[in-house]
């Protein structure tokens, strides 16, 4: 059954896969040097994806997912974010590094989708409402201990989807539900049964699952096509 639905949801994005190049840049928009990834599609891009690692991880931790964009058609950045807990300096830091590669591509017409992971949904989520063009903003089993969020959530002006784990430690007793509730009514919300933390990462390691459990393939698949196919639908030309 997951095997048709993943099926299914690229049949319905209309994704027909095309190799994407990939390049590691060194960008200093707010005086310190980040390490980004940068995967360009094939052709024109038809929008920019930031996606936004979680506590402690890296850009390696969404290489399926940021190819499987670039596939689709986004220019996507993935960033090594440089704060551990700082979570407005790197939402400060998610906003620069959008301005500067929209400028550096000449992309300043263009929709932009925002991804983030567990705290990397909350910075995210913290810098969306000073990122231009912004179409949607994905949080991908978000966390925020301290409801810091509340107030980027409640004024949130574009959708939002948030998909989510079953309650645990790690994603600080399932938080996603509250930042879930305070986001206007133009969201989507969804369960991932059985799912682990480590399943919002589609390259996790030994590490994330030995503290939040065991990833599974078919999660992190099914994941990353629902992740495409908003990401896809949000930027979908009238």
């Amino acid at each position: 059954m997951m095997r048709a639905l993943l099926i299914s949801l690229t049949l319905a994005v209309g994704i027909v896969p095309a190799a994407a190049s990939v390049q590691t840049r060194l960008l200093t928009p707010t005086g310190h040097t980040a390490v980004v990834d940068v995967y360009a599609p094939v052709g024109p891009p038809r929008a920019l994806a930031l996606i936004a690692h979680g506590f402690t991880r890296s850009r390696a931790q969404h290489v399926m997912l940021a190819e499987r964009l670039s596939e689709a058609g986004f220019l996507v950045a993935v960033p090594d974010l440089q704060h551990t807990l700082r979570h407005q300096a790197n939402a400060d830091a998610i906003v620069a590094l959008v301005a500067a590669v929209v400028a550096e591509r000449k992309l300043d017409t263009l929709p932009v989708v925002l991804i983030g992971t567990s705290a990397g949904g909350l910075a995210a989520l913290l810098a969306s409402d000073r990122v231009p063009r912004l179409a949607l903003w994905i949080g991908l089993d978000p966390v925020d201990a301290f409801g810091q969020s509340r107030r980027a959530a409640r004024s949130l002006r574009v959708p939002a989807v948030v998909l989510r784990a079953p309650s645990s430690a790690c994603n600080v007793s399932g938080s996603a539900r509250r930042i879930a509730a305070w986001l206007p009514d133009r969201r989507i919300e969804r369960r991932i049964e059985g799912a682990s933390h480590c399943d919002f990462e589609d390259t996790t390691d030994w590490r994330c699952e030995s503290i939040c459990g065991q990833a599974d393939a078919a999660r992190q698949s099914l994941i990353v096509a629902e992740t495409v196919k908003m990401a896809c639908e949000a930027v979908a030309h009238p």
